[in-house]
């Protein structure tokens, strides 16, 4: 859930994913994390840096797009419109 008065910005089908990192690491993504903060970049958060960075690895060291990889992903469900009918119930005279 988000903060009060804070976007969200994760996609939608955005999961935990338990990783764990040593000091030197994790002291690299507060400082990454508070540099964006101090530029005031919306991806300040140690989700949207580690996703940056796992973009920035497959981009540039696998040398493969980002359209390559959305072709992998499973087509997204097409939206049907709902059969459901509402009734609204008639108001009986007084």
């Amino acid at each position: 859930m988000t903060p009060p008065g804070r976007k969200k910005r994760l996609p939608h089908d955005a999961q935990p994913v338990h990783i764990s990192l040593g000091g030197a690491e994790r002291l690299v993504l507060n400082l990454i994390e508070v540099r964006r903060q101090g530029r005031k970049e919306l991806g300040d958060s140690p989700s949207e840096i580690v996703a940056d960075a796992l973009w920035h690895y497959w981009l540039n060291a696998e040398k493969m797009t980002r359209e390559q990889i959305e072709a992998l992903l499973p087509p997204k469900p097409e939206t049907k419109q709902s059969n459901v009918t509402e009734f609204h119930k008639k108001e009986r005279p007084s």
